[in-house]
Protein backbone atom coordinates (compact mmCIF):
# COMPACT_ATOMS: atom_id res chain seq x y z
CA UNK A 1 0.00 0.00 0.00
CA UNK A 2 2.84 2.39 0.82
CA UNK A 3 4.37 1.74 -2.61
CA UNK A 4 1.05 2.45 -4.34
CA UNK A 5 0.67 5.67 -2.33
CA UNK A 6 4.11 6.85 -3.42
CA UNK A 7 3.27 6.13 -7.06
CA UNK A 8 -0.01 8.04 -6.76
CA UNK A 9 1.77 11.07 -5.28
CA UNK A 10 4.34 10.96 -8.08
CA UNK A 11 1.66 10.75 -10.79
CA UNK A 12 -0.26 13.56 -9.15
CA UNK A 13 2.83 15.78 -9.20
CA UNK A 14 3.33 15.09 -12.90
CA UNK A 15 -0.26 15.96 -13.63
CA UNK A 16 -0.14 19.16 -11.59
CA UNK A 17 3.10 20.56 -12.98
CA UNK A 18 1.65 21.68 -16.36
CA UNK A 19 -1.34 23.16 -14.56
CA UNK A 20 1.01 25.04 -12.24
CA UNK A 21 2.96 26.40 -15.21
CA UNK A 22 -0.24 27.46 -17.02
CA UNK A 23 -1.49 29.35 -13.96
CA UNK A 24 1.86 31.01 -13.32
CA UNK A 25 2.08 33.77 -12.31
CA UNK A 26 -0.94 34.19 -10.10
CA UNK A 27 0.61 36.78 -7.75
CA UNK A 28 3.40 39.40 -7.80
CA UNK A 29 6.95 38.26 -8.62
CA UNK A 30 10.02 39.53 -6.82
CA UNK A 31 13.35 40.22 -8.54
CA UNK A 32 16.02 40.23 -5.83
CA UNK A 33 18.90 42.47 -6.93
CA UNK A 34 21.80 41.79 -4.54
CA UNK A 35 23.26 45.29 -4.82
CA UNK A 36 22.32 48.81 -3.71
CA UNK A 37 19.46 50.61 -5.43
CA UNK A 38 20.18 52.87 -8.39
CA UNK A 39 22.59 50.67 -10.34
CA UNK A 40 22.24 49.12 -13.77
CA UNK A 41 20.61 46.04 -12.24
CA UNK A 42 17.64 48.21 -11.31
CA UNK A 43 17.50 49.55 -14.87
CA UNK A 44 17.39 46.02 -16.28
CA UNK A 45 14.96 44.76 -13.64
CA UNK A 46 12.48 47.61 -14.06
CA UNK A 47 12.56 47.46 -17.84
CA UNK A 48 12.04 43.70 -18.06
CA UNK A 49 9.69 43.71 -15.09
CA UNK A 50 7.46 46.36 -16.66
CA UNK A 51 7.14 44.36 -19.87
CA UNK A 52 6.41 41.13 -17.98
CA UNK A 53 3.79 42.93 -15.89
CA UNK A 54 2.10 44.14 -19.08
CA UNK A 55 2.10 40.63 -20.55
CA UNK A 56 1.10 38.75 -17.41
CA UNK A 57 -1.04 41.20 -15.47
CA UNK A 58 1.09 40.69 -12.36
CA UNK A 59 3.45 43.17 -10.74
CA UNK A 60 7.20 42.57 -10.75
CA UNK A 61 8.84 44.05 -7.64
CA UNK A 62 12.52 45.02 -7.44
CA UNK A 63 13.94 44.06 -4.03
CA UNK A 64 17.48 45.39 -3.42
CA UNK A 65 19.43 43.26 -0.92
CA UNK A 66 23.03 44.54 -1.01
CA UNK A 67 26.03 43.19 0.84
CA UNK A 68 29.00 40.81 0.65
CA UNK A 69 29.56 41.31 -3.10
CA UNK A 70 26.09 40.04 -3.89
CA UNK A 71 26.23 37.03 -1.58
CA UNK A 72 23.52 38.21 0.84
CA UNK A 73 20.85 38.57 -1.84
CA UNK A 74 21.93 35.39 -3.59
CA UNK A 75 21.70 33.39 -0.35
CA UNK A 76 18.22 34.75 0.26
CA UNK A 77 16.99 33.52 -3.12
CA UNK A 78 18.72 30.16 -2.71
CA UNK A 79 16.68 29.63 0.50
CA UNK A 80 13.38 30.78 -1.07
CA UNK A 81 10.53 28.58 -2.21
CA UNK A 82 11.17 27.06 -5.65
CA UNK A 83 7.89 28.33 -7.07
CA UNK A 84 9.00 31.05 -9.49
CA UNK A 85 7.92 33.99 -7.33
CA UNK A 86 11.33 34.92 -5.88
CA UNK A 87 14.05 35.23 -8.52
CA UNK A 88 17.65 36.43 -8.48
CA UNK A 89 18.66 39.21 -10.88
CA UNK A 90 22.42 39.37 -10.43
CA UNK A 91 25.58 40.04 -12.31
CA UNK A 92 28.26 37.35 -12.51
CA UNK A 93 29.89 38.30 -9.18
CA UNK A 94 27.95 36.09 -6.73
CA UNK A 95 27.78 33.28 -9.29
CA UNK A 96 31.30 33.05 -10.73
CA UNK A 97 33.62 35.25 -8.66
CA UNK A 98 32.59 35.55 -5.01
CA UNK A 99 32.49 31.76 -4.41
CA UNK A 100 36.23 31.59 -5.13
CA UNK A 101 37.01 34.38 -2.67
CA UNK A 102 34.54 33.96 0.19
CA UNK A 103 34.86 30.36 1.34
CA UNK A 104 32.02 30.26 3.88
CA UNK A 105 29.07 31.16 1.70
CA UNK A 106 25.67 29.84 2.77
CA UNK A 107 24.83 28.80 -0.79
CA UNK A 108 26.40 26.76 -3.56
CA UNK A 109 26.52 28.82 -6.75
CA UNK A 110 26.70 25.68 -8.91
CA UNK A 111 23.89 23.72 -7.24
CA UNK A 112 21.42 26.09 -5.59
CA UNK A 113 20.09 27.93 -8.65
CA UNK A 114 18.18 27.12 -11.82
CA UNK A 115 19.58 29.29 -14.64
CA UNK A 116 16.81 31.06 -16.57
CA UNK A 117 18.37 33.58 -18.95
CA UNK A 118 21.25 36.05 -19.34
CA UNK A 119 19.47 39.38 -19.84
CA UNK A 120 22.01 42.09 -20.67
CA UNK A 121 25.78 42.46 -20.92
CA UNK A 122 27.57 45.36 -19.27
CA UNK A 123 30.32 46.81 -21.48
CA UNK A 124 33.47 48.05 -19.76
CA UNK A 125 36.18 50.42 -20.96
CA UNK A 126 39.85 50.89 -20.10
CA UNK A 127 39.99 54.57 -19.17
CA UNK A 128 42.78 57.02 -18.34
CA UNK A 129 43.21 60.61 -17.30
CA UNK A 130 43.78 62.77 -20.43
CA UNK A 131 47.14 63.93 -19.06
CA UNK A 132 48.66 60.50 -19.69
CA UNK A 133 50.77 60.83 -22.85
CA UNK A 134 49.07 57.96 -24.70
CA UNK A 135 46.39 57.81 -27.38
CA UNK A 136 45.90 54.05 -27.82
CA UNK A 137 46.40 50.71 -26.11
CA UNK A 138 49.79 50.05 -27.67
CA UNK A 139 51.19 53.37 -26.44
CA UNK A 140 49.70 52.72 -23.00
CA UNK A 141 51.42 49.35 -22.75
CA UNK A 142 54.67 50.95 -23.89
CA UNK A 143 54.37 53.61 -21.19
CA UNK A 144 53.74 51.01 -18.48
CA UNK A 145 56.72 48.94 -19.59
CA UNK A 146 58.91 52.03 -19.61
CA UNK A 147 57.85 53.01 -16.09
CA UNK A 148 56.76 49.82 -14.27
CA UNK A 149 54.89 50.35 -11.03
CA UNK A 150 54.56 54.11 -11.47
CA UNK A 151 50.85 54.19 -12.31
CA UNK A 152 47.88 53.07 -10.24
CA UNK A 153 44.49 51.83 -11.37
CA UNK A 154 41.28 52.20 -9.39
CA UNK A 155 38.76 49.40 -8.95
CA UNK A 156 35.48 48.96 -7.10
CA UNK A 157 37.19 46.67 -4.61
CA UNK A 158 39.19 43.48 -4.27
CA UNK A 159 37.60 40.72 -6.32
CA UNK A 160 35.41 43.09 -8.35
CA UNK A 161 35.11 42.64 -12.11
CA UNK A 162 37.18 45.83 -12.45
CA UNK A 163 39.98 44.41 -10.33
CA UNK A 164 40.08 40.96 -11.93
CA UNK A 165 39.89 42.31 -15.48
CA UNK A 166 42.78 44.71 -14.90
CA UNK A 167 44.88 41.97 -13.33
CA UNK A 168 44.10 39.76 -16.32
CA UNK A 169 45.14 42.57 -18.66
CA UNK A 170 48.37 43.12 -16.70
CA UNK A 171 49.30 39.46 -17.02
CA UNK A 172 48.57 39.34 -20.75
CA UNK A 173 50.41 42.59 -21.50
CA UNK A 174 53.33 41.89 -19.15
CA UNK A 175 52.99 45.24 -17.36
CA UNK A 176 52.96 46.41 -13.75
CA UNK A 177 50.45 48.78 -12.13
CA UNK A 178 49.49 49.34 -8.50
CA UNK A 179 45.96 48.37 -7.50
CA UNK A 180 43.98 51.10 -5.70
CA UNK A 181 40.80 49.40 -4.40
CA UNK A 182 37.81 51.62 -3.61
CA UNK A 183 34.74 50.74 -1.57
CA UNK A 184 32.38 50.81 -4.51
CA UNK A 185 32.59 52.66 -7.79
CA UNK A 186 31.00 56.01 -6.96
CA UNK A 187 34.20 57.99 -6.39
CA UNK A 188 36.36 56.34 -9.05
CA UNK A 189 35.57 58.51 -12.07
CA UNK A 190 35.81 61.80 -10.14
CA UNK A 191 39.25 60.76 -8.87
CA UNK A 192 40.46 59.75 -12.34
CA UNK A 193 39.17 63.05 -13.74
CA UNK A 194 40.97 65.02 -11.02
CA UNK A 195 44.16 63.01 -11.47
CA UNK A 196 44.14 61.39 -8.03
CA UNK A 197 44.56 58.08 -9.87
CA UNK A 198 45.51 57.72 -13.51
CA UNK A 199 43.75 54.58 -14.76
CA UNK A 200 40.53 52.64 -14.27
CA UNK A 201 38.26 50.05 -15.86
CA UNK A 202 34.66 51.19 -15.68
CA UNK A 203 31.21 50.74 -17.15
CA UNK A 204 30.90 52.34 -20.56
CA UNK A 205 27.56 54.02 -19.82
CA UNK A 206 28.99 55.91 -16.85
CA UNK A 207 32.25 56.78 -18.60
CA UNK A 208 31.34 57.93 -22.12
CA UNK A 209 29.68 61.25 -21.14
CA UNK A 210 32.98 62.32 -19.54
CA UNK A 211 34.89 61.12 -22.59
CA UNK A 212 32.70 63.26 -24.86
CA UNK A 213 33.35 66.22 -22.55
CA UNK A 214 37.11 65.68 -22.85
CA UNK A 215 37.54 64.83 -19.17
CA UNK A 216 38.54 61.19 -19.72
CA UNK A 217 40.19 59.15 -22.44
CA UNK A 218 39.10 55.62 -23.41
CA UNK A 219 41.79 53.34 -24.84
CA UNK A 220 40.02 49.99 -25.28
CA UNK A 221 36.82 48.01 -24.73
CA UNK A 222 36.56 45.13 -22.28
CA UNK A 223 34.21 43.04 -24.42
CA UNK A 224 35.39 40.88 -27.33
CA UNK A 225 33.74 42.92 -30.11
CA UNK A 226 33.74 46.50 -31.36
CA UNK A 227 30.79 48.60 -30.28
CA UNK A 228 28.84 51.24 -32.17
CA UNK A 229 28.36 53.19 -28.93
CA UNK A 230 32.14 53.73 -28.79
CA UNK A 231 33.17 54.22 -32.44
CA UNK A 232 36.82 53.71 -33.24
CA UNK A 233 37.66 52.12 -29.88
CA UNK A 234 39.16 48.61 -30.26
CA UNK A 235 38.59 45.74 -27.82
CA UNK A 236 41.51 44.60 -25.69
CA UNK A 237 40.85 41.21 -27.31
CA UNK A 238 42.15 42.52 -30.65
CA UNK A 239 45.57 42.75 -29.03
CA UNK A 240 45.13 39.80 -26.66
CA UNK A 241 42.74 37.20 -28.11
CA UNK A 242 40.48 35.57 -25.56
CA UNK A 243 40.22 38.55 -23.24
CA UNK A 244 36.64 39.20 -22.15
CA UNK A 245 36.38 41.34 -19.05
CA UNK A 246 32.63 41.83 -19.06
CA UNK A 247 29.77 40.77 -16.88
CA UNK A 248 26.05 40.42 -17.45
CA UNK A 249 22.78 40.73 -15.57
CA UNK A 250 21.25 37.29 -15.31
CA UNK A 251 17.99 35.86 -14.03
CA UNK A 252 17.97 32.70 -11.91
CA UNK A 253 15.48 30.80 -9.79
CA UNK A 254 16.01 28.62 -6.72
CA UNK A 255 17.03 25.07 -7.63
CA UNK A 256 14.01 22.81 -7.99
CA UNK A 257 11.81 25.41 -9.67
CA UNK A 258 9.53 23.54 -12.11
CA UNK A 259 11.04 23.29 -15.56
CA UNK A 260 7.84 24.63 -17.14
CA UNK A 261 8.08 27.86 -15.14
CA UNK A 262 11.76 28.30 -16.05
CA UNK A 263 10.84 27.80 -19.71
CA UNK A 264 7.94 30.26 -19.54
CA UNK A 265 10.20 32.93 -18.09
CA UNK A 266 12.90 32.19 -20.66
CA UNK A 267 10.56 32.33 -23.65
CA UNK A 268 8.77 35.50 -22.55
CA UNK A 269 11.97 37.39 -21.66
CA UNK A 270 13.59 36.36 -24.95
CA UNK A 271 10.58 37.88 -26.69
CA UNK A 272 11.00 41.11 -24.72
CA UNK A 273 14.71 41.31 -25.54
CA UNK A 274 13.95 41.04 -29.27
CA UNK A 275 11.79 44.17 -29.09
CA UNK A 276 13.76 47.00 -30.82
CA UNK A 277 12.48 49.55 -28.30
CA UNK A 278 13.77 47.49 -25.37
CA UNK A 279 17.10 46.94 -27.10
CA UNK A 280 17.44 50.67 -27.74
CA UNK A 281 16.73 51.51 -24.10
CA UNK A 282 19.34 49.01 -22.93
CA UNK A 283 22.01 50.12 -25.42
CA UNK A 284 21.51 53.77 -24.46
CA UNK A 285 22.57 52.78 -20.94
CA UNK A 286 25.62 50.77 -21.99
CA UNK A 287 23.76 47.46 -21.70
CA UNK A 288 23.39 44.99 -24.53
CA UNK A 289 20.57 42.45 -24.91
CA UNK A 290 21.60 38.82 -24.59
CA UNK A 291 18.99 36.08 -24.25
CA UNK A 292 19.25 32.48 -25.44
CA UNK A 293 18.24 29.17 -23.92
CA UNK A 294 18.57 28.27 -20.26
CA UNK A 295 20.87 25.40 -21.30
CA UNK A 296 23.22 27.79 -23.07
CA UNK A 297 23.20 30.02 -20.02
CA UNK A 298 24.01 27.10 -17.72
CA UNK A 299 26.97 26.13 -19.92
CA UNK A 300 28.26 29.71 -19.92
CA UNK A 301 27.94 29.90 -16.14
CA UNK A 302 30.09 26.77 -15.79
CA UNK A 303 32.71 28.20 -18.16
CA UNK A 304 32.78 31.57 -16.35
CA UNK A 305 33.04 29.86 -12.97
CA UNK A 306 36.16 28.03 -14.18
CA UNK A 307 37.62 31.10 -15.93
CA UNK A 308 37.41 33.44 -12.96
CA UNK A 309 38.35 30.72 -10.51
CA UNK A 310 41.58 30.04 -12.40
CA UNK A 311 42.49 33.72 -12.54
CA UNK A 312 41.69 34.27 -8.84
CA UNK A 313 43.91 31.32 -7.91
CA UNK A 314 46.75 32.64 -10.06
CA UNK A 315 46.52 36.16 -8.63
CA UNK A 316 46.01 34.94 -5.07
CA UNK A 317 42.99 37.16 -4.35
CA UNK A 318 41.90 37.15 -0.71
CA UNK A 319 38.64 38.42 0.79
CA UNK A 320 38.70 41.98 2.07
Amino acid sequence: MKFIAVILVFLHSLACTPVLAQSYPSKPIRFVVPFAAGGSGDVVGRLIGMRLSEAWGQQVIIDNRPGAAGAIGAAMVARSAADGYTLLLADDSPLSITPHIQKNLSFDAEKDFAPIIPVAQIEFVLTVNPSLPVSNLSEFIGLLKKEPGKYSYASAGIGSIHHLSMEWFKRLAGVDMVHAPYKGSGQILPDVISGQVGVTYTGMAQTMPFVKAGKLKVLALGGPLRNSAAPGIPPIAESFPGFNGTTSWNLLAPAGTPREIVQKLNVDINKILRDPEVAEQLVSRGLFPLGGTSEQFAARMRADYQKWGKLIAEIGVKAE
